[in-house]
């Protein structure tokens, strides 16, 4: 018995996953629903999309929310994600001063926490991927027992560690 079933839409892949904000997409659901709309974001553990769809424009939209099971398929429209519509979307920072990928990457390092870089992303195994501007509501991991710890060993990094 297969207790990990293969993930048809996302692949199991959190950065897959991030890589759909911001592009038009549409989505099928099983009852043969089409949802067309821009990504908002996507839940990397249990795997919802959140949608803005019937833009008149950037503030006017109503959200849809389309649960991993009920998703059919899912075709992306839009091969560049809308810079307009992520220009609105800001992520909340960690601290007046962002930390960068090098001072974070040494902190992990330093807590014995094997972590590499990939782009612009800090990775740690295959678990857990950390983006910009790495703070700890930055992580993205299906295990949520790992996300916490991580999240937790990042907040405990003192402001003037080099």
């Amino acid at each position: 018995m297969d207790n990990n079933p293969q993930d048809s839409i996302f692949n199991n892949d959190p950065i897959y996953m991030m890589s759909l904000v911001g592009k038009e997409v549409e989505l099928v659901t099983v009852d043969n629903v089409a949802h067309q709309g821009t990504v908002y974001v996507i839940d990397p553990i249990y795997k919802t999309v959140v949608l803005h769809t019937n833009k008149k424009s950037i503030d006017e939209y109503e959200t849809v929310f389309v649960l991993h099971h009920a998703i059919q398929s899912l075709k992306v429209l839009s091969s560049e994600a809308n810079e307009s519509y992520l220009r609105n979307v800001e992520p909340k920072s960690f601290a007046e001063n962002d930390i960068t990928k090098d001072i974070l990457k040494k902190w992990l390092q330093h807590m014995f926490i094997n972590v590499s870089e990939s782009g612009n992303y800090l990775k740690i195994d295959d678990h857990l991927v950390i983006v910009p501007p790495y703070g700890p509501e930055n992580c993205i991991c299906n295990n949520t027992i790992i996300l916490d710890r991580i999240q937790k060993i990042i907040s405990l990094m003192p402001p003037d560690f080099k």
